[in-house]
């Protein structure tokens, strides 16, 4: 069954809205400006990006599976030149983001993410180190109860013999390679990076996020009191 979501903004006296239909694992996205559609993509993607020629871009943030969009954000162009907005766009850097419809999903979410910044970031701390411990527990348990348990056959296939071919003698010269090995106690450092980096990554991601958060409300606040929004602010 589709379900619909629409998100709003208005820049420079124009009421701009995006409708986001849910079908399936499809998504179809309409960008109207004034009521009259500028844009439209459909497509499977996590990031989107529509051009609407000289309104700008908008930039289109999707779950990966269920639920609302991300964020929904629009990027001017810098004059007469529409692409800069469309590579800003790809680039996720500055815009204004739009406003999701009262009462639905993606506003309980963002009501939710700027009443509870920590717990934001908790759960996104404990996305990743799920993401992190799960596989490897996932292969432990495969190497240490399913692979000895299958019934593997006793493969001895016999190789046939090769023939071998002379190969030239080459003077290779006798280079004396610096050891760049790490010292003994760097090396469990090392060795815990590779789990500790995406924990890190996403609380560092969580944050931004909230920040950004924040920075967009205080740039919408000053607008509706009549404070200059430019592209400086972006």
């Amino acid at each position: 069954m589709a379900t619909q979501e629409r998100w709003h903004l208005a820049v420079e006296g124009r009421a701009f809205e995006i409708v986001l239909t849910h079908a399936g694992l499809g998504r179809e996205i309409v960008w109207l400006a004034d009521g009259e559609e500028i844009a439209r993509k459909r497509t499977s993607d996590e990031k989107v990006v529509l051009a609407g020629g000289d309104a700008g871009a908008v930039g289109v943030r999707l779950p990966a599976f269920l639920g609302p969009a991300r964020r929904v954000t629009h990027f001017a162009p810098s004059g007469s030149e529409s692409s800069d907005a469309a590579t800003q766009a790809h680039l996720g850097v500055g815009g204004t983001d739009f406003d999701p419809a009262p009462g639905s999903a993606a506003a309980r979410r963002e009501a939710w993410i700027r009443a509870h910044p920590r717990q934001y970031g908790a759960r996104r701390v404990a996305a990743a180190v799920a993401g992190v411990v799960v596989p490897l527990l996932l292969l432990w348990l495969l190497a240490r109860y399913a692979l000895p348990a299958i019934p593997w056959p006793d493969w001895d296939l016999p190789l046939p013999d090769l023939p071998s071919l002379p190969l030239p003698d080459i003077p290779w010269p006798d280079l004396s390679l610096p050891d760049w090995s790490l010292p003994g106690w760097l090396e469990p450092v090392r060795d815990a990076l590779k789990f500790v980096g995406p924990v890190l990554l996403a609380g560092g991601i969580a944050y931004a996020e909230v920040k950004r958060r924040r920075d967009q409300d205080a740039r919408k606040q000053a607008g509706r009191a009549g404070g200059p929004i430019g592209d400086e602010d972006r």
